[in-house]
C-alpha cells in the first residue's frame, strides 16, 4: 500500500507541539509564587503546632430529643488543664446544646471522651467546637 502525500495534512506554522520557553520575567515570577506559597503553607503549619490540644470528633449518638452524647479524643500539648467545648446542632446547624469538658493531662496525652450534651431541642449532630488552656 502506498502512501502519498494528500493522506498527511500540513503543519501550520507555529503548532509544532513545542512548548514555549518561558522569559526572565516569567521565571522571576514563578519563583516569588513558590517562595509566597511556601511561606503561606509554613505560617498555617506553625499556626497548628502552636496549639494547645487537636481533636478529633469521634461519633455523636442521639439519647433523645433533650439529650445526646458525643465521643471524641483530645491530643494534648501541654502540661495544663484544657476546656473543649462540645455542642450539638440541629438539622439548620443551629447550635441546640452546649458543655464544655476539662481534660486533664494527668490522665494521659491522648484520651477518648463520651459526655452527654443537654439541648433545647432534638439534635441531629455534635462536634467539638474548639479545646484550649482557658485564660
Amino acid at each position: 500500500m502506498m502512501s502519498s502525500d494528500t493522506d498527511h495534512e500540513p503543519m501550520e506554522d507555529g503548532a509544532s507541539g513545542a512548548i514555549p520557553r518561558l522569559t526572565k520575567k516569567a521565571w522571576a515570577l514563578v519563583i516569588v509564587g513558590l517562595i509566597l506559597l511556601t511561606g503561606v503553607a509554613a505560617w498555617f503549619g506553625f499556626d497548628q503546632a502552636d496549639q494547645d490540644a487537636r481533636w478529633n470528633t469521634v461519633g455523636f449518638e442521639v439519647i433523645s430529643p433533650t439529650e445526646m452524647d458525643i465521643t471524641f479524643d483530645v491530643y494534648l500539648y501541654t502540661d495544663e488543664v484544657v476546656e473543649c467545648q462540645v455542642r450539638a446542632m440541629n438539622v439548620s446547624f443551629a447550635e441546640v446544646g452546649v458543655t464544655i469538658i476539662e481534660v486533664d493531662p494527668a490522665d494521659g496525652v491522648e484520651q477518648r471522651i463520651t459526655t452527654p450534651i443537654t439541648t433545647v431541642e432534638e439534635a441531629t449532630t455534635a462536634e467539638v467546637n474548639y479545646c484550649h488552656v482557658p485564660g
